[in-house]
């Protein structure tokens, strides 16, 4: 597929759970500030005070994109898999077979959503800008 493609890293060392990048991404994308409609997502282990970033890491095979029974992703052209809500059956296959556990059903808009790099936005993925302890970088 194409092999040189702008990845977010994430450092879970230092995320301390702000969850600014989820509401920045959530407004963005889907106009409310919810972590329900963010593409991305912060787990969380309270009794290490630890947390994990789980977002896209547009793999080079995207197993959740050759795995869609109706060609509803598709690569566009910076090598991002992208989710066309309109073709999208709700099957849940692209969900099932992310490694990364990245795709997310948002039950409020009843539609799967991924992370796509902010696609069209000048300054790149708004969670990396709105990171305030540089958990979240881009590569």
């Amino acid at each position: 597929m194409i092999g040189n493609i702008k990845r977010i890293i994430t450092n879970k060392k230092v995320c301390r759970d702000c969850e600014a990048c989820m509401l920045g991404c959530s407004l963005l994308h889907e106009g409310e500030s919810g972590v329900q409609s963010a593409r991305l997502r912060i787990h969380k282990d309270m009794a290490r005070y630890e947390f994990a970033i789980s977002i896209c890491r547009h793999c080079k095979d995207p197993k959740c994109m050759t795995d869609c029974p109706s060609d509803a992703m598709y690569l566009d052209e910076r090598g991002v898999v992208i989710i066309v809500d309109e073709k999208c059956t709700r099957c849940g296959n692209c969900k099932d077979y992310c490694p990364f556990d990245a795709i997310y059903y948002d039950s409020n808009k009843n539609k799967y959503i991924k992370c796509d790099l902010c696609i069209g936005r000048d300054n790149g993925p708004l969670c990396v800008e709105l990171c305030p302890v540089g958990a979240l970088k881009i590569k």
